[in-house]
């Protein structure tokens, strides 16, 4: 019986160590590009089950009073910065002179990405979300629309809702059900616009801005839409694992893992153009958007900057903002330069999208009581 238990000792000590060594080089991933190490980017994803592993170990040696509990404990000080991007608990509050800003994948408004016949009450619930939380400022990816004129979607959102600007870059046509693309839609005026294209083929990938009048301040509303990793159908079958034919699984997960990583480097790429955009900003900064990454990556990384997250000021819990076969991860975000400071942080859970919407609410700090 000593035999056995000493065994399970060592096992789990092993277990130990090799979590720290993984939790290391995931900390490691998000510092270097996936152009220069690919296969440290898959690591990223295993940030927040190592978190908890290393908290069931810190636990499990604390109640023994064994001095292993070190390893998991130092190694989770180590990564507190990379795990405060993971999992929150803040206090909200409220000002009279907030902002609320929305950012929101609405994937075309085909519900989940599949539903064709449901577009029409997709958008009607998108349409209340909206009129619920009303946000001063709101931000679509793969947003769809007709044109201007039309009684689409976004004449609901002009003339029935009293945005008073609305941008909407139309990236591709649709045919008979309009274009797609990205969209800024503000209550304040709207100055000047931009579209900087990211090159990526057949997608609505691509950065969009829009300089707003905020009383006598003047913010710059970037929005962005990273390289999405174009995963169909039959990949998210490999991905639940439920090929029950043994090769054909195998060649599914490598084609699975060849696209995730393909798309990691472009995002390294388009990182580049939106960090370009942020620093060359001669006003103060709020960024949305979906980067198709968690904030355990590279691209979070370089995005973020200087920049504040929301979720980390306000945010509450894991934050996640998917809504598809991964529900825990969190690849929407709302950054601001430290020209403001933010009040709270909330994720929608109405499920029209294979997308959460993101809701925070700030204020410039140079108006804080």
């Amino acid at each position: 019986m000593k035999l056995l238990a000493k065994g399970f000792h060592h096992l789990l000590l092993f277990g130990n160590v090799g979590a720290m060594l993984a939790s290391v080089l995931t900390y490691a991933a998000s510092y270097i590009s996936p152009e220069e190490f690919w296969y440290l980017f898959f690591l990223t994803y295993a940030a927040l089950p190592l978190m908890f592993i290393h908290l069931g170990f810190v636990i499990w040696w604390s109640l023994r009073r064994h001095k292993n509990v070190l390893i998991s404990l130092l190694t989770l000080i180590f990564s507190y910065g990379l795990n405060s991007r993971l999992v929150q608990f803040s206090q909200t509050r409220s000002s009279a002179d907030q902002l609320t800003v929305v950012s929101y994948n609405v994937g075309n408004f085909i519900e989940n990405g599949r539903k064709t016949r449901e577009i029409g009450s997709t958008k009607s619930g998108v349409g209340q979300l909206i009129r619920d939380i009303q946000p001063d400022i709101l931000c679509f990816q793969e947003y769809s629309s007709q044109s201007r004129g039309r009684g689409d979607f976004t004449d609901f959102l002009l003339d029935s809702l009293g945005y008073k600007a609305g941008y909407f870059e139309k990236i591709r046509d649709l045919r008979h059900e309009g274009f797609a693309g990205m969209a800024i839609f503000s209550k304040y005026p709207m100055l000047q616009k931009r579209f900087i294209p990211f090159k990526s083929t057949k997608t609505t990938n691509a950065l969009i801005f829009a300089d707003l009048l905020i009383g006598s301040d003047t913010v710059r509303v970037i929005n962005i839409h990273l390289q999405s990793n174009r995963l169909g159908s039959a990949e998210y079958e490999y991905v639940a694992g439920i090929p029950e034919n043994t090769e054909e699984n195998r060649r599914g997960i490598l084609r699975v893992l060849g696209k995730l990583r393909d798309a990691a480097r472009e995002r390294t790429v388009q990182t580049l153009l939106v960090e370009e955009q942020i620093l060359g900003s001669p006003y103060p900064v709020i960024l949305c958007g979906d980067f198709n990454d968690l904030p355990s990556s590279y691209a979070y990384q370089k995005v973020r900057g200087d920049l504040q997250d929301s979720f980390i000021r306000k945010g509450n819990g894991i934050g996640n903002t998917y809504a598809g076969i991964f529900p825990s991860f969190r690849i929407d975000h709302i950054f601001a330069s430290d020209h403001f400071e933010f009040l709270s942080h909330q994720v929608g859970r109405e499920k029209y999208s294979d997308h959460y919407a993101v809701v925070s609410r700030l204020r410039l700090a140079d108006k804080a009581e």
